[in-house]
């Protein structure tokens, strides 16, 4: 099967503890194909500027070695405190009732995503939630509006925002290796692309990451992305909380926390009253065990119910539903007792797969996600530059020199 260079891509996912790289190849037929995946662990938050660098250089040229490519320009996705959503309101007008066609569709999205963010902050991404169509037959909801009978076309979009200068410090990363940015791949809509047919299509899901370093909250209603939110909390902080409250080293605290079991703490609505531990038994296993349990679930409790309140409030919880949790901090012991009393949902570890690790499974989730992103950048951008494609012989879209068979 040959594949041609503009139906390539390089992804690359920066996370606190390790740095991926995934070509895939792009078959509108046989489908999308994870080519080469390659993987360097490392803490990139104590990194250098020199160190990330030559930590993307190395992936990089690991994953395309393997898949026997050249890159020129690479899709970047990271996680960041700063991202949040909001619901904008697009539209387009052709004036006369005729079939809609994929103009009217950009020009809806592109004045959804121009509405006004603050000085302060910038547009990542742009999702289309609700598409309605307005004919003399009146309006109605499609999911795709190309090809519908209208005079009107209104978009509901999510906008995916962050602080302003995010876009330009991937830019330099790209640029610091040598290769141009395709674009930019929140981590929190790659994990919901990945895992967004296994939620159930009724009712309403809660989607928590819980990190080493981030937590993202991402909430769906009717088969609709409504909310996403990213804060500055993980298991690393936890870990920190340990180490200070008990006057240990990192390692020392982190080795702890892995036995911590946050379920055999009552958590009661005024606070924790009393400990419900067997003294015997933790005092054979650990002298310090019982009181980073604490220290763990005091700060689990004061961060989560805070987020609980906020999501009720702004109406993103309903009472119905149900909690995936997912991250690398999601093994801590008694966290699903924690968040199911605290949120008064179900909660289910992952997607449900009692064959894998809810921390594990992320990796492919997330996988799957960047390349289903990526897939739908690269045909919407070569689908808007196909006159001009045939012409240009390097640059962003010939950016594989060496085409695969």
């Amino acid at each position: 099967m040959n594949i041609s260079p503009e139906n390539l891509v390089l992804i690359v996912l920066i996370s606190s503890r390790h740095v991926t790289a995934t070509v895939a190849a792009l078959h509108a037929e046989h489908g999308d194909k994870v080519v080469a995946h390659k993987s360097i662990d490392c803490q990139w938050y104590d990194l250098s500027n020199r160190g990330r660098l030559e930590i993307l250089a190395d992936v990089v040229r690991l994953a395309s070695d393997s898949a026997g490519i050249e890159p020129w320009s690479v899709y970047l996705s990271c996680n960041d405190t700063s991202l949040a959503s909001r619901i904008a309101v697009g539209w387009a007008s052709p004036g006369e009732e005729m079939p809609l066609t994929e103009i009217e569709r950009a020009w809806a999205l592109r004045r959804a995503r121009e509405q006004a963010t603050g000085a302060d902050r910038e547009v990542v991404d742009v999702l289309p939630v609700q598409w309605t169509v307005r004919g003399r037959d009146g309006e109605h909801e499609v999911d795709d509006p190309i090809g519908s009978h209208g005079n009107h076309l209104t978009c509901q979009a999510l906008l995916l925002t962050a602080r302003r200068g995010f876009r330009d410090e991937l830019t330099q990363l790209a640029r610091g290796i040598g290769l141009d940015l395709d674009g930019i791949i929140p981590q929190p809509l790659a994990l919901y692309r990945g895992m967004s047919g296994k939620l159930r299509s009724r009712g309403s899901s809660l989607v928590i990451d819980f990190g080493a370093r981030h937590t993202s909250f991402l909430v769906r209603r009717k088969d609709k992305l409504m909310h996403v939110e990213t804060f500055g909390f993980g298991g690393d902080h936890l870990t920190t909380r340990i180490s200070e409250g008990l006057g240990l080293e990192a390692e020392q605290a982190e080795a702890l926390k892995r036995d911590v079991d946050i379920g055999q703490t009552a958590l009661a609505s005024d606070g924790f009253q009393g400990q419900q531990f067997i003294w015997t038994d933790i005092q054979e296993r650990h002298a310090l065990l019982a009181p980073a349990t604490r220290i763990c679930a005091e700060a689990i409790a004061a961060f989560f119910k805070e987020r609980a309140r906020d999501l009720r409030d702004h109406g993103y919880l309903a009472q119905q539903g149900q909690i995936h949790l997912v991250g690398r901090a999601s093994s801590l012991g008694g966290l699903s007792l924690h968040l199911r009393e605290i949120f008064d949902l179900p909660v289910m570890l992952g997607t449900g797969d009692k064959n894998r690790h809810p921390g594990d499974e992320l990796d492919g989730l997330l996988t799957t996600g960047l390349v289903c992103s990526a897939a739908d950048h690269r045909r919407a951008h070569l689908a808007s530059h196909a006159g001009s494609l045939s012409k240009r012989a390097s640059g962003v879209w010939s950016w594989l020199t060496h085409a695969l068979t």
